[in-house]
């Protein structure tokens, strides 16, 4: 679809009432109050490219704390501020194993300071194939490490997630893939998440 065109735009559509088959999604947060503020424009800028919209500065004249720390949930798990990225290869495809060892080596190589950890080349948990894991606690390493595994990872795929302290949503809700998604077990990880639960309640 071209986002070429007149400097015109829809209007925010009007609040639909939701049926009983449809859920309520969370409001997408702001780090900041929005309600008086004026409603914003769906009309292209036109003193800018003709394509793009205007966008206020925030109020407090900073930068979006996301810049600064990654989300990690509300009140998420302290231990484990960082998001993974697990790396997976088919373990009869010697194209993929080769490949995946050499991306091993290369993160490494890329990026030293980063936590990673050990290859495995069976399944582990609910990781039904071959994977080795790499962590980003930041903003900066997080886009740094996206985009280079975009360029490189080659056959393999790349689940992305943050540590909020649910392994279940984080895995499959919270989840971003680069390539083919990968089924996980996800059974084995209600039962995990149960068992940390139950013994939070005791």
């Amino acid at each position: 679809m071209s986002n070429t065109g007149p400097a015109t735009g829809p209007s925010v559509p009007p609040a639909t009432p939701l049926t009983p088959f449809y859920p309520k999604y969370a409001k997408p947060s702001v780090s900041y109050p929005t309600d008086n503020l004026e409603p914003l424009s769906y009309i292209a800028e036109p003193n800018g490219t003709g394509k793009t919209v205007y966008n206020p500065p925030r109020p407090d004249g900073k930068k979006s704390p996301h810049y600064d720390a990654v989300w990690n949930g509300e009140g998420g798990e302290e231990s484990k501020p960082w998001w993974d990225f697990h790396i997976y290869h088919l373990p009869l495809s010697p194209q993929h194993v080769e490949h995946a060892h050499a991306l091993y080596a290369a993160v490494r190589r890329e990026f030293p300071e980063l936590p990673t950890y050990r290859f495995w080349d069976k399944p582990l948990g609910p990781h039904p194939i071959p994977m080795f894991e790499v962590n980003a606690r930041t903003p900066h390493e997080l886009g740094a490490l996206f985009s280079w595994f975009v360029a490189n990872r080659g056959p393999c795929s790349v689940l992305i997630h943050p540590n909020t302290g649910n392994d279940v949503v984080d895995h499959t809700t919270h989840a971003t893939w680069i390539g083919d998604k990968v089924t996980l077990d996800v059974d084995m990880l209600r039962a995990y998440q149960s068992a940390v639960e139950a013994k939070a309640a005791k």
